[in-house]
C-alpha cells in the first residue's frame, strides 16, 4: 500500500474541511445567517467550548506499473476517520487552543486482487492481533493532540505529536509504521489544522476568485506543491445552513531534493490535478462538507536489489503509479 498517496489526500481533505446526513447539534438548526447584498468576510471562528465532530472518507484506486510484470499491479484502498475537536481556551490576544482528538477508523485494502484483513475500530475482534493494518491504527484511537492557533488561525505550536509518534514506535517493524507515522508526524498535523490558509484574504461575494499556493514537506516526495483557483459560485442552503458554495480546481506538484543521496528512492509527481466544492457556513465560521477528486501520476525511482560487484554503481528502476481519489469531508455535528 502507497501510504504516501494516503498521505496527499487526507492532509488536503483536512486543511480544506477547517477542520451529510444525520448532522446534529447546531448543524440540525436552522440558519440565522443572512446573506449580504454585497462582499462578506469568509473566516474560521473557534467558541470556547466548542465541540466538532468530523468524518473523512477516501477511496482509492490505483495501478503501478512494475518493470518485468506484464501487467500492472491494482490497489484500492478505503480509508474512513472520524476526528473530534474541541475548543479549549481562548488567548488573550485572540488566538485559541484547540484539541484534536482521533476517534475511530476503518480501512479495507485490495492489492492484485488479494483482500488484506479490514480493520474497524469500532468492532473489536480476536483476529485484530494477526491484522497488521489493525496493529498500525489501533495504537492511535483516542489519540488527543493540542493545537495553538494565533489570532490569525495559524498554528504556531503544537503539543503531544512526540507522544503520538512514540505511541506509534512502541510496536511493530519499523518499516510498517513509517508512513502512518509520516501522517501524523507534528508537520503533517500542523498541514491538517491550516485551513486558514484556503480562505480567501479579503471580503468576498459570489463571481470572486482568490489563488491558493501550498508548500509543505512530505518526506520521500520532498517538498509538495498546490496551486489551487477558488471561486465563491454562489450562496447555497446545504442542509439548515446558507453556505457559500466554494468550487476549486488546480494542480498538484512536487520538489525533489537536489541534495538527496542519488541511491536512494525518490518521487516525481506529473500530471497531478486535483478539483472539488466546499461549502462554508459564514454564521458557523466553519466548512460544512468537502468533496474532492484528485488525479496524478508518480515515478517512483528505486533501487534494485541483487547480486552485484561490491563498489559498483547502484542500478535504479522506475515504477510508474496511476492514481485517482475521491475524498469526502462531513461536518457531523458542532456542539
Amino acid at each position: 500500500m502507497n501510504n504516501n498517496l494516503i498521505l496527499i489526500s487526507t492532509i488536503l481533505a483536512l486543511s480544506l474541511s477547517g477542520v451529510g446526513c444525520n448532522k446534529s447539534g447546531k448543524l440540525a438548526q436552522h440558519s440565522t445567517f443572512t446573506q449580504p447584498s454585497g462582499p462578506v468576510e469568509l473566516k474560521l471562528k473557534w467558541p470556547k467550548g466548542e465541540r466538532i465532530t468530523q468524518d473523512m472518507d477516501m477511496k482509492q484506486t490505483a495501478e503501478l506499473s512494475v518493470p518485468g510484470r506484464p501487467v500492472p499491479i491494482k490497489q484500492d484502498i478505503t480509508l474512513e476517520q472520524e476526528y473530534g475537536l474541541t475548543v479549549l481556551d481562548e488567548t488573550p490576544d485572540g488566538g485559541h487552543e484547540v484539541e484534536m482528538e482521533i476517534l475511530s477508523a476503518r480501512v479495507g485494502v485490495t492489492i492484485g486482487g488479494m483482500t488484506l484483513p479490514n480493520y474497524d475500530s469500532a468492532k473489536k475482534s480476536t483476529a485484530d492481533k494477526a491484522n497488521p493494518v489493525a496493529k498500525l491504527f489501533g495504537k492511535i484511537i483516542g489519540s488527543k493532540v493540542q493545537f495553538f492557533l494565533n489570532a490569525s488561525n495559524g498554528v504556531e505550536r503544537i503539543e503531544g505529536a512526540d507522544a503520538l509518534a512514540e505511541m506509534l514506535a512502541s510496536g511493530g517493524r519499523a518499516d510498517q509504521l513509517e508512513d502512518l507515522k509520516n501522517l501524523y508526524s507534528e508537520g503533517n498535523l500542523k498541514q491538517m489544522m491550516s485551513a486558514n490558509l484556503f480562505m480567501p484574504p479579503k471580503a468576498v461575494q459570489p463571481g470572486d476568485t482568490w489563488p491558493v499556493h501550498i508548500e509543505f514537506p512530505m518526506g520521500a516526495l520532498s517538498t509538495m506543491v498546490v496551486d489551487d483557483h477558488f471561486t465563491f459560485q454562489n450562496w447555497e442552503m446545504q442542509g439548515e445552513r446558507n453556505c457559500a458554495r466554494l468550487e476549486f480546481q488546480g494542480t498538484i506538484t512536487n520538489k525533489p531534493d537536489t541534495n538527496a543521496n542519488p541511491n536512494r528512492m525518490s518521487v516525481s509527481i506529473t500530471n497531478g490535478e486535483v478539483s472539488g466544492v466546499s461549502w462554508f457556513d459564514p454564521g458557523l465560521g466553519i466548512t460544512i462538507d468537502t468533496t474532492m477528486n484528485l488525479n496524478l501520476n508518480m515515478v517512483i525511482t528505486v533501487p534494485m536489489h541483487g547480486r552485484g560487484n561490491l563498489g559498483a554503481a547502484v542500478r535504479m528502476q522506475n515504477i510508474t503509479d496511476q492514481m485517482n481519489q475521491t475524498i469526502t469531508m462531513k461536518l457531523i455535528s458542532v456542539k
